[in-house]
């Protein structure tokens, strides 16, 4: 424990170092070469005398930066050796071995050793915090093998269990939520991912996002479940803050268990996406067994792609009245379009989306309802689809790589 009235001050620590250095010939790559192999060793002295000089400068205060666990003494202590017993720790450069300072105290007799309290590390882990957390951010960007590769070409090596577990504790760490500052927009969507034991894609990734004031977004909550539902659990930890928001205005695909998580709890508008609606039609084709790049096919494609489409920045009451109505009879059409020619899964799914195409326009919230999530699903899509994963082991990665591309992690 660190004393309350201990001042941090600047101490200057004078290091000289000697090397002698054997190379083959005088070329960069046999110059870093050399480097590397003495690195552990510089490495270690420089920790060495840094740590003693300033463990020296300590000891010489009336006010210590730590006290004696036993009695609370922060006064008066010995030094009992400045060169104990080795401990082993992982730096991001190389694993260095450091000998323990050891001190008494002099009210109770209680021996203790320095080097980690002054170091910031817990007693009895090798590898600190900083490091861990930068490992499992290199390990959630890139496969454990890739990474594994990167780190030795800079001159050391590890083992890829080390940036798993890396990995797992860094992500159990990061939390998401709403923002209140930000807007009251947020889009949910889901993707299938490998899970270790099932077929294909066993388990969906679900991701709620919130836009922000100045622009893109960031994530609100992540996690992993069945298909077809467990968006309660996601939702849980942002209802009180989304309660804050007059109105929250939520696009989806048109999964209907997102809405139905939050239905009684928050007052929501519920979108369905734009980019979503030519995207799922052509699926529903495929069921009606339509030609791809037949007449029907692209007629429909063509037709539902200008009705999704709608202008940014369409502020005047009547315009939007008025465009919404034109986009509104138009669907109608394609509808009994659908119906005519005895495409019913499509028929059926526009029907289903009709009621709630237009909600942000005919509100005046966010002219564009396009999703974002979307290219989000690719970020994530880019690491997860390298292997087969377990569920805790594919989420743990999921929200370290996408705390660091979109709420702004820092290892």
């Amino acid at each position: 424990m660190r004393n309350a009235y201990y001042q941090k001050q600047e101490v200057t620590i004078e290091f000289d170092c000697r090397f002698t250095v054997k190379v083959l010939e005088c070329s960069l790559s046999e110059i870093i070469k050399a480097f590397c192999s003495f690195l552990p060793n510089l490495l270690t002295d420089f920790i060495m005398k840094v740590l003693l000089g300033y463990a020296e400068y300590v000891m010489s205060l009336k006010n210590k930066p730590f006290s004696c666990e036993i009695c609370g003494n922060n006064h008066y202590f010995i030094w009992k050796t400045r060169h104990g017993k080795t401990t082993r720790i992982l730096t991001i450069f190389q694993w260095v071995v450091l000998h323990q300072l050891q001190v008494q105290c002099s009210s109770c007799k209680h021996k203790f050793y320095l080097t980690r309290k002054l170091l910031g590390i817990e007693p009895m882990k090798r590898i600190p915090e900083q490091t861990r957390r930068k490992l499992g951010l290199i390990g959630s960007l890139a496969s454990f093998r890739v990474a594994r590769k990167i780190i030795s070409m800079f001159g050391w090596t590890i083992d890829k269990m080390t940036l798993w577990r890396a990995v797992q504790e860094t992500g159990k760490e990061i939390d998401f939520n709403l923002d209140p500052d930000e807007l009251a927009h947020g889009e949910a969507d889901g993707t299938g991912i490998p899970i270790q034991g099932i077929k294909n894609r066993g388990k969906e990734l679900k991701v709620f996002v919130q836009h922000k004031k100045g622009g893109g977004i960031r994530v609100a909550g992540v996690d992993i479940g069945n298909y077809h539902g467990g968006w309660k659990r996601l939702f849980e930890p942002v209802i009180e803050i989304m309660k804050g928001f007059k109105t929250f205005l939520l696009v989806t695909d048109g999964d209907t268990t997102i809405l139905d998580s939050l239905k009684g709890k928050v007052k929501v508008l519920f979108q369905r996406c734009l980019w979503h609606i030519p995207h799922q039609l052509k699926f529903t084709l495929w069921k009606d067994k339509v030609k791809r790049k037949s007449g029907d096919w692209l007629y429909l494609l063509a037709e539902i792609m200008e009705i999704c489409a709608i202008r940014p920045l369409v502020d005047d009451l009547d315009v939007i009245k008025s465009m919404v109505k034109s986009k509104t009879e138009r669907l109608a059409k394609l509808i009994l379009f659908c119906k005519d020619k005895g495409y019913r899964m499509s028929a059926e799914y526009l029907e289903n989306a009709r009621p709630d195409l237009f909600t942000a326009i005919s509100n005046r919230l966010n002219g564009k309802s396009t999703s974002r999530v979307e290219r989000l699903m690719r970020t994530v899509n880019l690491r997860i689809n390298v292997g087969k994963w377990s569920t805790s082991g594919a989420l743990n990665a999921t929200k370290i790589r996408l705390a660091y591309y979109y709420n702004g992690f820092d290892a």
